[in-house]
């Protein structure tokens, strides 16, 4: 008895204290799981090209126009035009005037390589063209960087502990299994609204817990591999070992390509890294859990020659837990239906929230109205 009495004190200070925080979460996660739908849809200027099709401009152009429109930007991400009538990404960043630097996204017609516009990353301005950004900032670090992401993260850890404890409350003893999927009591009950919320968090109890387990992943990266790497070795991107260099910069981006793949529609971006004299070309890949070009293939700088292949998918089992991470957090994992699933998962994590405060609300005022019926 007073092991369920804990259970319960638990459960109901952890949705009075984080239902609001986890509510936030579930709302701006729905939102960018469809992020290049809304930021196209806000912002067509940017994301949308004006030459619809024809004969696209050399990759190398595309980035000396962007630093050209925009005084020192450089690239160091260039995501390609995902398919005929979007623009291409680049993402970098340009050194001020006064020395400060800003994180920085442009947008260029693939076709015509005319600047469509830029906006920075992160920053904290409230209209169209850095919304979606606003919506991801506030879902994966409360827009406060490292404090806010080791917030983020907490609040996961106590839901996927909620997502246990929880359990012993929803299988009363002597209470058939399947009760705790179903409805009963009448319609505005008390009971009604318990048994509402205990069957949501009962459909839908493998899904949350495993997008709460991705998010803390996503959250704590180090730590979870420290975890995972006794028990499954974990390797590393393979830039991330490379020396440094000062070599001059021989090979663009457009030789980069082509000593990777004749079809560029294969690739999904090419990220620069100018300190170890690399590109790096991701392509689509069978192997691949989502739609990010998750082959990573290395061409050095100064020579072109392929200097290293490695797939996210990499060769252990720890590997493959992390590279399936992000695909199932985002619902990427399964495409328009993954992302669907997200989205239901988010909208019953608000309702689990608000009928769980409601609950709360609801017994209060009953105790209150029983004290007071004792006391007349």
């Amino acid at each position: 008895m007073q092991r369920r009495a804990g259970l319960k004190f638990w459960h109901r200070w952890f949705g009075i204290l984080i239902g609001g925080w986890l509510m936030l979460l579930a709302i701006t996660g729905m939102a960018i799981a469809w992020y290049d739908e809304l930021d196209t849809a806000l912002n067509p200027d940017l994301r949308q090209a004006q030459i619809g099709s024809g004969d696209l401009v050399s990759l190398d152009k595309v980035v000396a126009n962007a630093e050209a429109a925009l005084p020192g930007f450089s690239v160091n991400n260039a995501i390609l035009a995902p398919e005929s009538g979007y623009t291409h990404w680049l993402i970098g960043r340009q050194v001020l005037a006064d020395g400060d630097v800003r994180a920085m996204q442009l947008f260029v017609d693939p076709a015509s390589g005319t600047v469509a516009g830029w906006r920075e990353s992160g920053a904290l301005q409230f209209d169209r063209h850095h919304f979606p950004d606003l919506l991801y900032g506030l879902h994966t670090e409360l827009l406060a960087d490292e404090i806010g992401a080791t917030i983020v993260g907490i609040i996961g850890l106590l839901w996927m502990l909620d997502h246990f404890l929880s359990l012993p409350l929803a299988f009363p003893k002597r209470q058939k299994w399947q009760d705790a999927f179903r409805l009963a009591g009448r319609k505005g009950s008390l009971r009604r609204l318990f048994d509402w919320h205990r069957a949501k968090g009962m459909w839908l109890w493998l899904l949350t817990f495993t997008i709460t387990l991705t998010g803390v992943t996503l959250a704590f990266p180090n730590v979870s591999r420290d975890l995972v790497q006794p028990l499954s070795p974990i390797s590393e991107r393979l830039h991330e070992a490379m020396p440094e260099t000062s070599n001059d910069i021989s090979i663009g981006l457009d030789e980069a390509i082509s000593r990777v793949t004749a079809d560029i529609s294969q690739v999904h971006s090419v990220r620069i890294f100018p300190t170890i004299s690399q590109y790096a070309v991701r392509t689509y890949d069978d192997r691949d859990p989502d739609n990010q070009g998750r082959l990573w293939t290395y061409v050095n700088m100064v020579d072109g020659t392929i200097t290293g292949k490695r797939h996210d998918i990499g060769e252990s089992g720890g590997d493959l837990f992390f590279a399936w991470q992000y695909p199932l957090h985002s619902g990427h994992a399964a495409g328009f239906a993954g992302r669907l699933i997200v989205t239901l998962v988010g909208l019953v994590t608000v309702l689990l929230c608000y009928s769980g405060l409601r609950l709360v609300w609801r017994r209060r005022n009953n105790g209150r109205q029983n004290r007071n019926s004792t006391n007349f």
